[in-house]
């Protein structure tokens, strides 16, 4: 009857400690998801592959994931809400390759690395640029 008594007080207890809210997504951002950045790399079999990144937060570094500062990724969109700033190497390091904002995207790059910084004005953008890069 104690031990009834106890795990009652114990399962109370937690539920009193324990947040009640669900975990929030990795790309939720102040209520917001950032969006995703799209870029295209030359695989090692010399295949055009295309892969995205979901970031998760602005003033993180992200390597894109499948190149390096000699294998790296030569056509980028932002479709995140936040700046895009391109760095050559995979640790976001050296010369600011180029900027890119909200919606818009670039191609006959070669970056590696991007640094997501919060944008001043940010909307609604055309999701159907990267179709163009070619």
């Amino acid at each position: 009857m104690r031990l009834r008594t106890a795990a009652a007080a114990l399962v109370g207890a937690l539920a009193i400690v324990l947040p009640a809210a669900g975990p929030s997504s990795a790309g939720d951002h102040d209520g917001r998801v950032l969006g995703e950045l799209h870029y295209r790399f030359v695989d090692e079999r010399g295949n055009v592959r295309q892969a995205r990144l979901h970031p998760a937060d602005n003033d993180t570094c992200y390597r894109l994931t499948s190149t390096s500062s000699d294998d790296p990724a030569f056509a980028v969109v932002n479709d995140t809400e936040s700046l895009a700033v391109l760095f050559e190497d995979a640790s976001c390091g050296g010369d600011t390759e180029r900027t890119l904002e909200p919606g818009e995207g670039v191609r006959n790059v070669e970056v590696a690395s991007v640094l997501f910084r919060p944008a001043e004005h940010w909307g609604h953008h055309d999701r159907t640029v990267f179709r163009s890069l070619g």
